[in-house]
C-alpha cells in the first residue's frame, strides 16, 4: 500500500479502493472508477452524507452546512470533506455513473495571467493540461496546499484548455491570500466540474442576479445564453449589485455580449451611487422589486454572489411565489 494510504471499504456492495494521504475519500473513490452520490463537492448540500461504520476521519471543514450535531451523533460524514486517519468501513450507496453533468475529474492547472479588475478583486487565467467539461454556472475546487481547498466558479464557456475565474481578496482569507499570492507559471491541482446552477432547458424568460465576484457564473451564463443566439426566444434580465459603481468589475463585458438582443437588459444596482451615477441604487433585491414585472412565477432564475444576497433574494422569491424548482443558485460562500 502506498505510504500514509488507507482502505476504504463499502457496505453493502462490498466494493473498496485505497485513499492517498491527504485525499478525501471522494475524489479517491472517483480515482477508483467508482461513483459515489454528490453534487456540490464543498460541504453545503449533504448528498454525500455515509454513516461511518468502522474507522475514524477527519473533516477538513468542521463547519459544514450540510453536517449536524445529529449527524455527528450517528456518525454521518461528508465524504467530500472527510479524510480517512485509518482503515474504515462506510455504509454508502454506489451509483452506476457519475450524476447528471458531473462527470467529475482532476485537471493540472497552470497560471497563466491576473488582471486587476478592482482593488482586491482580479480576473485569473489558468491553462488547463486538457481541455475543460463542464456547464456555464458550474464552479471548480482548487487545491491550494496544505489541505486548503477552495470553490470559485468559471467566468467563460467550456470546450478549450483555459479556465477564468474572477476572486476577491479577503483580509483574513487563507484560501483568497493564497491564491493571489500565486504568480503566472505557477501550478495546482483542481477538480470540475461541481454544482447545479447551469442553464435548464425552458422557455420562460430568465433572470439572472449577481452580486459581488458573483458575476463569473452569471457571464458564463450570459456567454451561453448568447452563443445561442437565443432561439427559444425567451428574454433575459441581468441584475447586477455590487457596493459601489467601481465594483462592477465586468459590466462593460455583460453590455457587450447582450448589446446585440433587443429582449436582454442588463440591469446594475449598487449600496452607493456617486454624481454620475444612473442606474439603480440600493440592494440588488430593491431593484428587482422595481424593475421585475409581475408575475414572477412565470420566469426562471439563476443567482451567484455573497450569501446573504442569495438568502435575501430567496426569501423575496419565495414571498413573490416563485416555485423553488424555478431557482437555481450553489451555495459554497
Amino acid at each position: 500500500m502506498i505510504m500514509g494510504a488507507r482502505e476504504v471499504t463499502l457496505k453493502p456492495s462490498g466494493h473498496s479502493f485505497t485513499v492517498k494521504g491527504g485525499e478525501t475519500i471522494l475524489a479517491a473513490a472517483r480515482r477508483a472508477g467508482i461513483w459515489l452520490p454528490f453534487e456540490c463537492g464543498w460541504g453545503s448540500c449533504g448528498t454525500c452524507k455515509a454513516t461511518l461504520a468502522e474507522g475514524q476521519v477527519r473533516c477538513l471543514f468542521p463547519e459544514a452546512p450540510a453536517l449536524s450535531e445529529r449527524d455527528r451523533r450517528r456518525r454521518r460524514v461528508i465524504l467530500c470533506q472527510s479524510v480517512p486517519e485509518s482503515d474504515v468501513v462506510l455504509e454508502a450507496r454506489v451509483l452506476d455513473g457519475p450524476p447528471e453533468n458531473l462527470n467529475t475529474s482532476e485537471y493540472h492547472a497552470v497560471l497563466a495571467d491576473v488582471e486587476t479588475l478592482a482593488p482586491e478583486v482580479a480576473r485569473f487565467r489558468f491553462q488547463l493540461d486538457r481541455p475543460a467539461d463542464y456547464r456555464p454556472g458550474q464552479y471548480a475546487i482548487l487545491h491550494l496546499g496544505d489541505g486548503l481547498r477552495r470553490a470559485y466558479s468559471m467566468a467563460n464557456l467550456p470546450g478549450t484548455r483555459e479556465m477564468e475565474l474572477i476572486a476577491r481578496r479577503y483580509p483574513n482569507g487563507p484560501g483568497s491570500q493564497t491564491l493571489f499570492a500565486l504568480s503566472p507559471g505557477a501550478e495546482l491541482t483542481l477538480e470540475l466540474p461541481y454544482g447545479a446552477a447551469y442553464l435548464r432547458e425552458t422557455s420562460r424568460p430568465l433572470v439572472f442576479v449577481a452580486g459581488g465576484t458573483g458575476i463569473a457564473p452569471i457571464l458564463g451564463l450570459t456567454r451561453e445564453w448568447t452563443s445561442r443566439g437565443d432561439r427559444r426566444g425567451n428574454g433575459l434580465m441581468i441584475f447586477y449589485g455590487a457596493r459601489t459603481p467601481g465594483d462592477l468589475v465586468c459590466l462593460d463585458e455583460l453590455r457587450e455580449l447582450t448589446r446585440s438582443f433587443s429582449q436582454a437588459q442588463v440591469i446594475p444596482a449598487v449600496n452607493e451611487g456617486d454624481a454620475g451615477w444612473e442606474g439603480e441604487v440600493g440592494l440588488v433585491t430593491d431593484a428587482l422589486v422595481r424593475r421585475l414585472k409581475e408575475p414572477w412565477d412565470e420566469h426562471e432564475f439563476y443567482m451567484a454572489g455573497p450569501p446573504v444576497m442569495v438568502q435575501a433574494v430567496l426569501a423575496l422569491l419565495e414571498e413573490r411565489g416563485v416555485p423553488i424548482t424555478r431557482v437555481h443558485y450553489d451555495s459554497f460562500g
